[in-house]
């Protein structure tokens, strides 16, 4: 590490409690073989953030957060696509980690590498570690906002292409939260017809229509089902995205009732937990339900890239979600926010 690279940095670890603790003596994150250093500049709360503070028993020994965007300050020797000083969205959980060797990699699907790298880290901190792989240009004109946006788009772009959404289908959401509107923001990017979505909160409705939901509903069972119907001469969408997860089934019964027979389901929302889901219905109405994590490559170009293309475009407001910035030294204020939907709270970004 050379000389010019700090010896410690400041970070936060969640206490298994109810504390985000901020430290200003964390070890610099590792700097592994054929990896880059990131001064990061944006990181977003995201709900597996809050999901996973609330089920871990025992403090954390390395800063989260992977939604990420930062300035590259140090590429391993030989490096030529990334560059010291070059603005960087930071893929963080597949293609900054993968192994670029194995099936998965080769077929361009880095979630899913059989060797990844070791975690070093995420954006919680100063400074972070990834595969130059895992890094991905920001034009100048972007700002850090946009940039630590291009994560929570990503996953819903990659659902929406991994899923086959044709243009102008007539494209249901189930939940308006991060990525639900990610899910709205890149339906209508890519070419859907009309899009429906339900929202609980009164500030995701306001966001939902702005990102383009031509119809938005409220949260009570049937309020989306009767919605899609009247949209479409009775049959139902023609793809639904289950956005929510949870503990119990209810959204995926929400999003099979939504959609017509023959139509598809994609569900990007984290069920935590096991549920019980009946297929008899969606086996009868021949749904196909498909599953979505994260991102990769469809059709040649990474999720991430197509994010960047719309973020930097300029036709998706889809900066308005982010409702709150707080410093690192005030990240509890932060996730307290991010918990606290009375606080008009969508996406919540800390400023590193």
């Amino acid at each position: 590490m050379p000389d010019s690279t700090p010896q410690s940095m400041k970070g936060a670890l969640h206490d298994a409690g109810d504390l985000m603790e901020l430290r200003d003596d964390l070890p610099m994150p590792e700097q592994f073989p054929g990896s880059a250093l990131i001064r990061v500049r944006r990181t977003g709360i995201c709900g597996s953030d809050l999901h996973m503070n609330n089920e871990r028993t025992e403090p954390q020994t390395m800063p989260g957060g992977h939604e990420v965007a930062g300035e590259v300050v140090e590429v391993p020797a030989g490096e030529t696509r990334i560059a010291v000083g070059d603005r960087v969205a930071v893929e963080t959980i597949g293609s900054g980690k993968a192994c670029n060797e194995c099936w998965y990699c080769n077929m361009g699907q880095y979630r899913h590498c059989t060797d990844k790298s070791d975690d070093t880290g995420g954006g919680f901190a100063e400074y972070m570690t990834r595969k130059p792989g895992g890094l991905y240009k920001l034009p100048d004109e972007m700002s850090w906002t946009d940039g630590a946006l291009v994560e929570p788009l990503a996953v819903s772009v990659h659902a929406v292409r991994w899923g086959g959404m044709a243009p102008g289908d007539t494209v249901a959401v189930v939940g308006s939260a991060t990525i639900g509107l990610a899910a709205i923001a890149a339906a209508r990017q890519l070419g859907a017809g009309r899009i429906i979505a339900s929202a609980r909160y009164e500030q995701q409705a306001t966001a939902a229509a702005r990102l383009g939901a031509d119809v938005v509903v409220g949260s009570e069972p049937g309020e989306l089902e009767e919605a899609a119907r009247e949209a479409t001469d009775g049959r139902g969408a023609d793809m639904v995205f289950e956005s929510i997860g949870g503990n119990t089934a209810d959204t995926l019964v929400q999003a099979m009732d939504t959609c017509r027979m023959q139509g598809k389901i994609v569900v990007i929302g984290g069920f935590r937990k096991p549920v019980e889901f009946d297929f008899l219905a969606p086996m009868l109405n021949e749904q196909s339900i498909l599953l979505s994590s994260c991102y990769g490559i469809v059709d040649g170009h990474h999720d991430y890239e197509v994010s960047i293309d719309i973020l930097a475009s300029g036709r998706v407001p889809f900066h308005e979600i982010v409702t709150h910035n707080v410093p690192l030294s005030d990240i509890q204020t932060g996730f307290e926010t991010a918990y606290d939907k009375s606080t008009g709270s969508i996406k919540v970004h800390v400023e590193i």
